[in-house]
């Protein structure tokens, strides 16, 4: 009874915003200890600038490249000290994670790297009558992180990601036609995380150039801009 608002309010929130793809990275500062479990719960938003920001009318702009924020949901467990496993969910995608360390040294301030390789896929839900269709996907962030005794961490590094999307869209003749798009990112995140043993707050910031490419009934949709992800949340390790 008293859990039903929650996926009421997530689903609220992502019908509301057209399910933006909206991916946080949530490094944090190492991977998840052996045996042990990370839960993180949260939020993500999608800023797009520039070109990016005005859809112009096409259908499939309005509906693979929306802004607005996104509940997420991680779950990683560690299969060895410097590897670990897990999945995460924003808004429509869900997306497996393999990250993994190199570098480290071990002591009370432990800096190491941290790399990921993230595949992705989700729907792209019909919003008023624009039509409907999938997002796909790769993220590899590479961050610089240090984990402070347990009480804080500081990730920063680059992040790079292919998008692809696929599917029956609006378009100028106002019926609906198969369309694609295929979106290269290129950016660095930050963050910050801060708590006591095994809770922590989450903060981060992504800030990325994205250059698409597409076409939908004959009409190139080649564009580009830079795009802001922000996130944040709330990591137990148990």
């Amino acid at each position: 009874m008293y859990g039903a608002p929650v996926p009421r309010w997530a689903l609220l929130l992502c019908l509301s915003s057209a399910c933006a793809s909206a991916v946080p990275a949530l490094s944090g500062g190492s991977t998840t200890p052996k045996a042990r479990t990370d839960l993180a719960v949260g939020g993500a938003a999608r800023v797009p600038t520039g070109a990016l920001r005005d859809p112009e009318g096409v259908a499939l702009h309005e509906a693979a490249d929306a802004g607005g924020i996104v509940p997420v949901a991680v779950f990683r467990r560690g299969l060895s000290r410097r590897l670990d496993l897990g999945v995460m969910v924003a808004g429509a995608v869900g997306r497996l994670e393999l990250r993994g360390e190199v570098g480290t040294r071990e002591g009370s301030t432990r800096p190491t790297w941290v790399w990921a390789a993230a595949p992705y896929v989700g729907g792209i839900p019909d919003r008023d009558g624009s039509g409907r269709g999938v997002r796909f996907g790769l993220d590899a962030p590479f961050v610089r992180a240090i984990d402070f005794g347990g009480v804080y961490d500081l990730w920063v590094g680059p992040r790079v990601g292919l998008e692809g999307v696929r599917g029956r869209f609006r378009g100028a003749r106002e019926d609906k036609s198969q369309g694609w798009q295929l979106s290269l990112r290129a950016g660095a995140v930050v963050g910050l995380a801060a708590g006591f043993r095994r809770v922590h707050a989450l903060i981060e910031l992504t800030v990325a150039w994205e250059q698409q490419w597409g076409e939908l009934q004959g009409t190139d949709l080649g564009r580009g801009g830079l795009v802001l992800l922000p996130a944040f949340g709330l990591r137990v390790r148990i």
